[in-house]
């Protein structure tokens, strides 16, 4: 197995398992902690994994072009933006069983966006697998929220 995958399963049971807890703490039936508050704390946490991460090789580099540098804090602030919306989605009463796939279907933006910007284009026998995929995050998606 490649590593690439055994990270992305990782990542997958790491973001699976943060849905949940963020439930539990924002809404009404269980802590229902404030929004604003419960935002804040999530950001000590990703500060503390972060710096951790970050300087566990030494201090970090920063590259002198603005635009790698603009567009690295970009992707945070999109990431960011995202985690807030779903908090505030959970906190709406939004069920963790429905609101996940729906909001998963962001594979399809980044699959898109990957093709069209980064031109990672996939080959003749991996185009069937991709476009299979795609329908049906787009049927699972529309299932869980109808």
């Amino acid at each position: 197995m490649e590593t690439w995958i055994l990270y992305g399963v990782i990542a997958a049971l790491l973001f699976g398992t943060y849905v949940v807890v963020s439930k539990v703490v924002t809404s009404e039936k269980y802590f229902g902690l404030n929004i604003h508050a419960a935002v804040f704390l999530m950001l000590i946490g990703i500060a503390i994994v972060f710096l951790l991460y970050s300087f566990s090789g030494g201090v970090p580099k920063l590259a002198n072009n603005p635009t790698t540098l603009a567009l690295a804090i970009l992707a945070g602030v999109l990431w960011a933006a995202g985690m807030i919306i779903t908090y505030i989605a959970l906190n709406s009463g939004a069920d963790v069983t429905r609101l996940t796939p729906v909001y998963n279907t962001n594979t399809l933006v980044a699959v898109t966006l990957g093709i069209i910007l980064l031109g990672e284009l996939p080959g003749s026998t991996e185009k069937i697998k991709v476009i299979v995929g795609a329908i049906l995050i787009v049927i699972g998606g529309i299932l869980v929220s109808v």
